[in-house]
């Protein structure tokens, strides 16, 4: 067959030691990239407030009457779709819409992030998440004050911190276990949707026990603007001990490197991509 290409499975430079074109660049660091995952952040954090706001009310206003499971997963669903479009932006598609730490860490150890790039994505991700609570609070007013800024802290016999970081690495770890599925070859297209369902899946199971953030960036605006720094440390540091026993796993198991640190791109890979397009010819057939 002529005119066909295969992309090559294997990871290229471009896609594992960051964005190969950013649109702003300061001394060799893609600084466009890195304020992507801020507005990202602070897109992420602002819609969960606004669930939260919604939802999560003593008063019984709003959904907030409604029987716990249903508001979790009004929360899940929410936070999902938040993460899901915007990896479908150009600021995502640019960053890899990572809008986690725990993410991040997990990209550089599966060699498709450079340190640099871990380290200066987390702190904008944790700039973006103060961001996005105080875009909540010009918004919402007291509604977000009322629900402490969207702290989560969980639920009625889970105040263990042990619990506590037991339920958010294990969360985290199922999240990056499917992402690691997704990104250890080509991607389909369906990869932000696929992880914003298991992001809205996990709030609506999990949130009733541990609070659901496995995201160090989702609770430290909360912590930050609220003054509340209990079990502060749990909900930073689960995450990301999660994300280094997700990371180990396929490093045991033998698999190879993350084949992007993208959740999406431009350049996304459908599985009939990888196969020879079929004729539309007819063959000549002989003439009697």
């Amino acid at each position: 067959m002529t005119g066909f290409r295969r992309r090559p499975d294997g990871p290229t430079a471009a896609d594992t030691h960051g964005p190969p074109t950013a649109r702003w660049a300061v001394r060799g660091r893609p600084l466009s990239s890195y304020l992507a995952e801020a507005l990202g952040s602070a897109w992420l954090v602002l819609a969960a407030l606004t669930a939260v706001s919604l939802t999560m009310r003593t008063d019984g206003a709003y959904l907030s009457s409604w029987p716990l499971l249903p508001r979790l997963a009004v929360v899940g669903v929410s936070v999902g779709g938040a993460v899901a479009v915007f990896a479908l932006t150009p600021p995502g598609k640019e960053s890899g819409a990572h809008l986690n730490p725990a993410i991040s860490l997990f990209m550089a150890l599966r060699g498709a992030l450079g340190a640099a790039d871990l380290i200066a994505y987390g702190v904008f991700q944790m700039a973006g998440s103060v961001l996005g609570v105080l875009l909540a609070r010009t918004l919402w007013g007291e509604r977000v004050a009322e629900v402490r800024y969207g702290l989560i802290q969980p639920g009625a016999g889970w105040d263990d911190p042990v619990a506590v970081a037991l339920g958010e690495s294990l969360s985290t770890a199922v999240l990056l276990g499917v992402l690691a599925a997704m990104t250890s070859r080509p991607r389909p297209r369906s990869t932000p949707w696929v992880l914003g369902a298991v992001v809205a899946a996990l709030i609506t199971s999990t949130g009733s026990r541990t609070g659901a953030a496995f995201n160090p960036a989702r609770n430290f605006g909360p912590h930050l603007v609220s003054g509340d720094y209990h079990l502060f440390w749990a909900y930073m540091l689960a995450p990301l001990a999660g994300a280094a026993v997700a990371a180990s796993v396929p490093a045991l198991l033998g698999a190879r490197r993350a084949w992007t640190h993208r959740v999406c791109c431009a350049h996304d890979i459908h599985r009939y991509h990888l196969r020879p397009p079929r004729s539309r010819h007819r063959l000549p057939t002989s003439s009697r």
